[in-house]
């Protein structure tokens, strides 16, 4: 239906035809049968369609009206899960959200500040540094680090640059260009991730803290490791994927590795992405990609119709095949939401994977590609 003011001097005369789809009835052809009217029919309306706005449906009462048309966008409402969020959900605000931290830092050490938490019968030590533009209106993603053997926490909030400490949390920090993240790192007891329980709930009160005292977005916390703390985030990530969104290894072993038993145990999927040297003589990759894998697909599969996670644990990874270039691959049978990627590259015991081949000719870690992967993997959320 077409509607048309034409004019001849002071002379108007409000028009309104219609066409079939071959738009073989023209205006001539319709008006012996009433076309020219200036009063619509009883019902009839004018619609407004765009892509990304609301359809508009302005009713009319006269073909002589001007119409006043604003278009909106509804926000229609996120999908609802029987575990987990959508990808791109909107932030859930923390408790801190609107209020100052009431935390006592012990001191101030380079780019960050280091807080003590009492765990149990021990004294626990954890660093954490907020962005620069900092506001506790704007809930924060956050990034835990979690250091190797012979680390410790406060050198992956700063250190002079080497192959396991390019730049603060694993090379994390400085792609945070806008400052949407809060950096965490924990400091382990004697450096080693082996107290268990104890470790685990040293994780999950830092992280009570930072919902209390900082404003975060409790949907988006994520956690990174190489080596030991590959083990420990591994540990962490199958027992609190209620509040750990995803996570980052770097050299996963399957071995060191300390769980909740029994009812405790969380049969529950979680986000997670590898990246393994074929060579690792310390942590063994076949015995990750063989065992460490699969244990996680077998709760990531796409979910069924009650909402429940299906066994995804037969699919099998593209890997990298010679001495030089990477292979991540994105894995298929999985939940879109709790993504799967596994790279591996041609190296030894080196989580700043490079693609010039192994350590020794061309070895140059400065050219890692593991930082941008791991800053993309987290960003999808």
């Amino acid at each position: 239906t077409y509607f048309a003011q034409v004019s001849v001097g002071n002379a108007k005369q409000n028009i309104k035809f219609t066409t079939d789809g071959s738009y073989s009835q023209t205006l001539g052809a319709q008006a012996s049968n009433g076309a020219l009217m200036k009063d619509a029919a009883q019902g009839e309306a004018l619609r407004f369609t765009l892509d990304g706005f609301d359809t508009l449906t302005v009713p009319l009462g006269t073909l002589d009206t001007t119409v006043d048309v604003k278009l909106a966008k509804s926000t229609p409402p996120e999908p609802t899960f029987k575990f987990g969020y959508a990808i791109g959900n909107k932030p859930t605000p923390s408790k801190g959200c609107g209020s100052n931290s009431k935390l006592q830092k012990v001191k101030s050490v380079e780019n960050g500040d280091q807080f003590q938490i009492q765990v149990g019968s021990d004294n626990r030590k954890y660093f954490i540094t907020l962005p620069k533009n900092y506001d506790n209106t704007k809930p924060h993603k956050v990034l835990f680090a979690l250091h190797c053997y012979g680390s410790s926490g406060e050198d992956f909030v700063h250190h002079s640059a080497d192959y396991d400490h390019p730049t603060p949390y694993y090379g994390q920090q400085v792609l945070d260009k806008n400052g949407d993240y809060i950096f965490v790192s924990l400091d382990a007891i004697g450096g080693l991730w082996n107290k268990g329980q104890s470790d685990h709930n040293f994780f999950a009160q830092t992280l009570t803290t930072l919902n209390e005292n900082y404003c975060i977005d409790t949907s988006r916390v994520f956690i990174t490791g190489f080596s030991y703390g590959a083990m420990f985030s591994y540990s962490l990530m199958q027992d609190m994927q209620s509040r750990v969104r995803a996570a980052a290894t770097y050299a996963v072993a399957d071995y060191n590795i300390w769980l909740p038993e029994g009812n405790n145990m969380k049969n529950l999927p979680i986000a997670w992405m590898n990246v393994h040297g074929v060579n690792d003589g310390r942590c063994d990759y076949n015995r990750a990609k063989n065992s460490a894998l699969p244990r996680i697909l077998k709760r990531n599969g796409k979910a069924d119709a009650n909402g429940d996670f299906t066994d995804a644990s037969a699919e099998k990874p593209e890997e990298v095949n010679g001495k030089t270039g990477h292979v991540c691959y994105d894995f298929k049978n999985v939940d879109e939401r709790f993504p799967v990627k596994w790279c591996s590259w041609p190296g030894d015991h080196q989580w700043t994977a490079h693609d010039t081949g192994n350590m020794g000719v061309g070895w140059n870690w400065e050219q890692t590609w593991v930082p941008e992967e791991v800053h993309k993997f987290f960003e999808q959320f």
